[in-house]
């Protein structure tokens, strides 16, 4: 019966020790070792009509985690292609590697017309879509 007990014990402490607290923060992701493009991405969001017309709004942002709000400006290339960045490298220490929800808020004439919701994470160098669409259809505009 000890000897039950020991091996109980034994595969115990071996299974507590070897359980780690998983990170998922820019920490982890060794970037001085890390080559990353130079290039700056974002995580666009295409916002259409029922014709398949561009959608402008009048105002947009991202929250994260309902406390943190991102308010982004649209280059050239995004207004004439209807495209609405969601977030950026720039933020990405903000992000969890393996996903943090973000939710993209567009309005027009002061009433919210998109509430849209998306899992968004990084690979240590850039920001990338987990899960969520990136392209919206507006219905009865």
């Amino acid at each position: 019966m000890k000897v039950y007990y020991n091996l109980f014990v034994l595969i115990s402490a071996f299974l507590f020790f070897s359980c780690e607290e998983e990170s998922n923060s820019l920490e982890d992701c060794n970037l001085e070792s890390r080559i990353c493009t130079e290039e700056f991405r974002s995580v666009e969001l295409e916002i259409v009509d029922d014709n398949g017309e561009y959608v402008e709004l009048d105002n947009f942002y991202t929250f994260f985690d309902s406390r943190k709000k991102f308010e982004f400006s649209r280059n050239t290339f995004q207004q004439e292609n209807g495209l609405y960045p969601v977030i950026t490298d720039a933020e990405l220490k903000e992000l969890n590697q393996e996903g943090s929800v973000l939710v993209f808020v567009g309005e027009i004439e002061g009433k919210n017309v998109i509430e849209h919701q998306m899992l968004i994470g990084h690979d240590c160098c850039h920001v990338e879509l987990i899960q969520g669409e990136t392209k919206l259809i507006l219905k009865n505009l």
